[in-house]
Formats: C-alpha cells, sequence, structure tokens
C-alpha cells in the first residue's frame, strides 16, 4: 500500500512538472505598427517528440510555425548538467540557453554538450530543416539560401514563409519548450548566436523579453551597409528591400530589446563590419551593453562559441557573479587618451588597436597596436594618440582571470 501511495505521488509530481506554467512575453513594449510574430501564441510550449532520450544529450522533434501552409517540425538536441554526467534528474534548477546556429549551420551537438558541462540546461535547433544527422525529417521549413532570406520577397512571398520569420518564430519556440521543462530555472535563461545566428539573437533578443542575458556574436543590423549581406539586397527592388529592412533587419527592434546585451566581435570580420555594427550596439542604451571586441578574431561556429566571456556575462546577469572589465569612459587630453575603467578583477594587460584603413573592405584592413599604460589606482588607462592619427580604433583589455572586454569603437 505505501509503495502505491509513493507512485501515486510521484506520478502526480511528474504531471504537475509537466504543466509549469510558462511566463508570456510582454509584446506591448515593442512600439512597431505591424508586428509579424503572434508572440503570445509562441509563449506556449510546442509539442515535441523525443528521438532519443539515451545518453549525455538527448534529441529530439518540436512543432515549429506553419510554412506555405503546412506544418513544420524543428530537429533539436537538449541536455543538462545531470545529462552531461549520466545522472539521474535531480531536484536541481539549472539557468537555461538557447543557441542559435549562423549560416551553413545545423544544431550543434558539442555546442550544447559545452553549456551543459558549464552548467546550464541548454537547447540547440536545427533552421534549416536539413540535420545530416536525422533520417525521419519529413516536415522541414525554409532552406538558408538568399532565395529565402531575401529574394522571395520580390516575388511576392508571404511574410511568414520567409527564413528569418521561420527563424525567429521557431527560436522563441525553443525558448518556451525549454522554460517548460521542470529542471529550468524561469528568471535565469539566456541567448547566443553565431553569424546568422548573432543577427537572430539581435531579432529574438529583441522580441522576447522572458530572457534575462543575450549574447549576439558577429551578428548585427544595418544589413544594407554590410560588405557582403549588402549585395543580394541591392538586388531587390526599392520597396521590397524597404519591406525587408522594416520587418527584418534589427534595427527596427533592437531599440525595445529589455535583456543585457554583449556583443562579441572581431575587429576584421568579413560579413559585420565596424560602421554597421557600432550602429548596432547603439540602439541598446548604454547601462544595458556590454563590448567584448576582439583583436583579428576568426569568423565561424568554432570560433563564436569560444569566447568564455559569454558564460562570465551570464553569470554577472543571472547570478550577480562579478562582471567583466568595462570601459567606462574615453576623454582625449592633449595628445593623450584617458580612458576611465571599472572592473572587479585587476587589469592584466591592456592595448589600443587603430587603424587609418579606409578603402579596403573591413576583412582586410590594415590594424596597427600599441601597449597602453594601467594605472590601477585610479582605474585609468593612458595612450598618446598615435603620430599618423587614427579613423577607427578600440581599446582592448584583459583582466587576471584572463577575461576580455573591450572599448566600444571609436569612429572619426
Amino acid at each position: 500500500m505505501k509503495k502505491l501511495i509513493f507512485f501515486v505521488v510521484l506520478s502526480i509530481q511528474f504531471v504537475y512538472a509537466q504543466k509549469k506554467s510558462v511566463p508570456v512575453i510582454d509584446d506591448k513594449v515593442i512600439k512597431v505598427d505591424t508586428l509579424l510574430w503572434d508572440l503570445k501564441t509562441l509563449s506556449k510550449a510546442p509539442e515535441i517528440e523525443w528521438i532519443n532520450k539515451t545518453g549525455n544529450v538527448y534529441s529530439l522533434f518540436y512543432k515549429g510555425v506553419d510554412y506555405n501552409g503546412k506544418p513544420t517540425q524543428v530537429f533539436a538536441y537538449y541536455s543538462n548538467p545531470d545529462l552531461i554526467l549520466g545522472k539521474p534528474q535531480s531536484k536541481t534548477k539549472f539557468p537555461g540557453v538557447v543557441l542559435l546556429h549562423g549560416g551553413g549551420g545545423k544544431a550543434f551537438k558539442e555546442w550544447v554538450e559545452k553549456w551543459a558541462a558549464e552548467g546550464y540546461a541548454a537547447i540547440a535547433m536545427d533552421f534549416s530543416g536539413k540535420q545530416d544527422d536525422v533520417k525521419a525529417y519529413t516536415m522541414p521549413g525554409p532552406e538558408q539560401g538568399d532565395l529565402d532570406k531575401f529574394q522571395k520577397l520580390e516575388t511576392g512571398s508571404d511574410f511568414k514563409n520567409m527564413w528569418t520569420y521561420q527563424a525567429v518564430a521557431n527560436a522563441i519556440l525553443a525558448h518556451s519548450l525549454l522554460l517548460s521543462f521542470p529542471e529550468v530555472e524561469i528568471s535565469k535563461t539566456c541567448l547566443t548566436g553565431i553569424s546568422w545566428g548573432g543577427y537572430l539573437t539581435c531579432l529574438v533578443g529583441s522580441l522576447d523579453n522572458r530572457f534575462k542575458a543575450a549574447a549576439p556574436v558577429y551578428g548585427c543590423a544595418f544589413y544594407d551597409e554590410s560588405d557582403i549581406f549588402k549585395v543580394p539586397l541591392e538586388k531587390l527592388s526599392p520597396a521590397v528591400r524597404k519591406k525587408w529592412t522594416k520587418y527584418f533587419d534589427p534595427s527596427s527592434y533592437l531599440a525595445y530589446a529589455k535583456p543585457q546585451f554583449l556583443f562579441v566581435n572581431g575587429n576584421k570580420d568579413r560579413f559585420y563590419n565596424v560602421v554597421p555594427y557600432d550602429k548596432t550596439y547603439k540602439l541598446i542604451p548604454e547601462a544595458q551593453r556590454s563590448m567584448c571586441l576582439i583583436p583579428n578574431m576568426n569568423h565561424g561556429h568554432e570560433a563564436g562559441w569560444e569566447p568564455h566571456e559569454i558564460r562570465y556575462f551570464f553569470e554577472s546577469v543571472i547570478d550577480h557573479a562579478p562582471s567583466l572589465p568595462k570601459v567606462k569612459q574615453i576623454v582625449q587630453k592633449d595628445s593623450v587618451l584617458n580612458v576611465s575603467y571599472s572592473s572587479p578583477v585587476s587589469i592584466w594587460t591592456a592595448d589600443f588597436y587603430y587603424s587609418n584603413d579606409t578603402t579596403s573592405l573591413n576583412e582586410t584592413r590594415v590594424w596597427s597596436s600599441k601597449k597602453v599604460q594601467i594605472d590601477p589606482k585610479t582605474k585609468t588607462l593612458f595612450c598618446p594618440v598615435p603620430k599618423e592619427g587614427f579613423k577607427y580604433g578600440f581599446f582592448y583589455l584583459k583582466d587576471h582571470r584572463n577575461i576580455s572586454a573591450s572599448s566600444e569603437f571609436i569612429i572619426k
């Protein structure tokens, strides 16, 4: 009899856990005249079908938004700190993270493993509908090429059949699903994405205010000013290009974002160049944004998930852990740049990177650097202005945790 009661209670607890209340996105703060996404509907956890629930990373399908009037399924990987250790599910609650891949990518199992090992319940989904390690992918959405991202709008395609609409909606659904899991701490979910996934992070982080922190890597707004992405946009008629920008460029939404943002990029990225990148982060209030410009950072999925600054940033937001260093103010006095900074850990090294190259593409621009004097007592950096001057510049700092941060770009 006692055993029966125990199993009844356990069953009730299980059912209750599965009916965990998921918070609803507050769409009233997004003050655009037409909002494509039904954020209240997307706030509901989607139906799921587990493909594999063995090993340290599970795989599943969840129901996506309709595409061309037909239902879709989205493939995803999921893990958490218990699973990664091969332990039975505990009563511990974990922070969560949603992982958005870039162009030509997929749901990366390794990325989920990394975040689960670092203490997070992590989900990564596939935006292409062609996950090569899944055989039974019968209801995919749009593909990742320029046709589905740009050109179909010229032919009168419904906005909701465009890749960006589908990817944003399915990323928000993944967050809703994550929030429905009993082991996930509702008040501690974060978002990061790489390249096109960074672009999506700007959009999703602006629309889904249930996230507490977001870290777009490379990706930014103002696609019409990108060395690369302005090319397919310029193939559209002016009216259609204007529509694409209105509905699908992050510049239309970032001003309404609520999470704390960490912007991670290199100074020579091929796809996301200095000027539009600078304009992008300035759409977020200064107190709400942090910077990590990494000199000569490579562009790629592995390079994009490598910076451990992202995890330190998330923990500073959701757990009030020590923050990243932060450049506060840059003032030029005579021929010296004086930089005030804050940091919970003393600064180890500081450099000033600068360039006068205004004719090269972003990825081939020539940069120089010089060491910077650090005054730990006043928390000030001192750097003589280069004799040749500079058009673009930024300060790059590392503390004694080997955690880096930077100033914003200085553009003259």
